[in-house]
């Protein structure tokens, strides 16, 4: 077998959904295995999974096994020469699996690789690639001094400033929201680190597949979007206490002996720190939108890029009750379309978006290929537009910060 596709779930039925279209459609010529974990989900999920996509292995677990503990389940039965780990609020190109698979091949010294992701709004990923988090990284890290000096080598070599997005490198460590392994290194390195609950699992696995011997690469060929933090939904104290104490967990794991031991102290109260800044950061983030909410709340010009068809589907779906959109018209994906609804073909898209004020875009997952949609949020992200999908049957629409369905509207708190 070619490949096994792991997801791990929690809570996020329709994005789910949308990763697993394209999963399949990235898995049509090769022979492959997806498992979805399900860890205690409350939304349908696993009634969603058995219905629509009966060929997948669900793992129903009855409580919340956390991310290592789940993947662990799911790794022990993995058959594939290749075993990818991947998150739910993902999209993958249609050929990203084959790729990946010819790149792995051509590095033999390779024991996982990782791909250039870019969130819900077209915006490259910084997490896309990354140093390993020696105490004085993450020290710059944690105090802010990465943002304050982005192109520093020093102090933002967490995020790997000095190696160019668009360049292929060996690197330190990779996302675990899309982690393609090779099933020799994951026999060598051994299970995920059951410890780690939620974060930090991919920054301690990675480290772990280094010093088996084997190295991380960057490729930033292939794209996909990760919209972050949807099985998270980071609303509360306990996610915040839970990346922290990941970080903690990290540096007790591999940094408490020898020279670096003295840095420790500092990198813990570091962390208390920054956690205190996050959590009044949140308080006044809520006590902001509360005040500020229904001032601006007034809805932006949207465009849909569709076909007809499809354009009609989502427009019923944006009329129900509680979804409120001012629709300006339709980009089409045919050049000789000159229906009266038609503002232009999606080569003029940013045309488009700039004649007519545009606030937001919706892209017809039905309609297009994932690498279309893709490529066109990331032309755009400079331009600070909303972007969503409407998934392939029609019945819902998702973005980065929030689900549109059944004329409801459920908001995340993700940007």
């Amino acid at each position: 077998m070619d490949l096994s596709v792991i997801i791990v779930s929690y809570n996020v039925k329709h994005f789910l959904k949308q990763c697993l279209f394209s999963v399949k459609k990235a898995s049509e010529n090769i022979d492959y295995e997806i498992f979805v974990v399900d860890n205690n989900s409350a939304d349908g999920s696993c009634s969603m999974v058995r219905t629509e996509f009966p060929g997948v292995k669900l793992i129903m677990n009855n409580v919340n096994r956390g991310f290592s503990a789940a993947n662990n389940q799911a790794l022990k039965m993995a058959g594939g020469r290749f075993i990818l780990l991947l998150n739910p609020d993902t999209i993958v190109e249609e050929d990203t699996f084959t790729r990946c698979i010819s790149f792995m091949n051509e590095h033999n010294e390779a024991g996982a690789m990782g791909v250039r992701m870019i969130d819900g709004r077209g915006r490259v990923l910084p997490e896309s690639k990354r140093a390993l988090p020696t105490p004085g990284t993450a020290f710059y890290k944690i105090f802010g001094l990465s943002y304050i000096f982005p192109r520093s080598r020093i102090f933002n070599r967490y995020y790997l400033s000095h190696i160019d997005d668009h360049q292929t490198a060996k690197v330190d460590i990779l996302s675990g929201a899309f982690m393609f392994l090779r099933h020799e290194a994951v026999d060598k390195t051994g299970l995920l680190d059951e410890e780690f609950f939620m974060y930090g699992e991919d920054v301690d696995y990675s480290y772990r597949l280094v010093k088996a011997g084997f190295v991380n690469y960057y490729y930033p060929e292939i794209r996909i979007i990760h919209y972050k933090g949807q099985s998270t939904k980071k609303e509360n104290l306990n996610v915040l206490i839970n990346f922290y104490k990941a970080m903690l967990i990290f540096v007790r794991k591999h940094f408490s002996n020898g020279r670096l031991k003295g840095l420790t102290f500092l990198i813990k109260a570091a962390i208390f720190f920054r956690a205190g800044i996050s959590l009044i950061q949140q308080i006044f983030k809520r006590v902001l939108h509360g005040i500020t909410g229904n001032i601006f709340s007034g809805p932006g010009k949207t465009i849909i890029i569709s076909e007809p068809q499809g354009y009609q589907v989502i427009i019923k779906l944006l009329a129900l009750p509680g979804i409120h959109t001012a629709v300006a018209g339709r980009v089409s994906l045919n050049r000789d379309d000159t229906s009266e609804e038609v503002l232009g073909n999606l080569e003029q898209l940013r045309e488009i978006i700039r004649i007519n004020k545009i606030k937001e875009v919706i892209f017809a997952a039905g309609e297009m290929r994932a690498s279309q949609i893709i490529e066109s949020m990331h032309n755009i992200s400079d331009l600070k537009i909303k972007t969503k999908i409407a998934s392939s049957d029609g019945k819902y629409i998702i973005s980065s910060r929030h689900i549109s369905h059944d004329g409801r509207t459920i908001f995340n708190s993700d940007c």
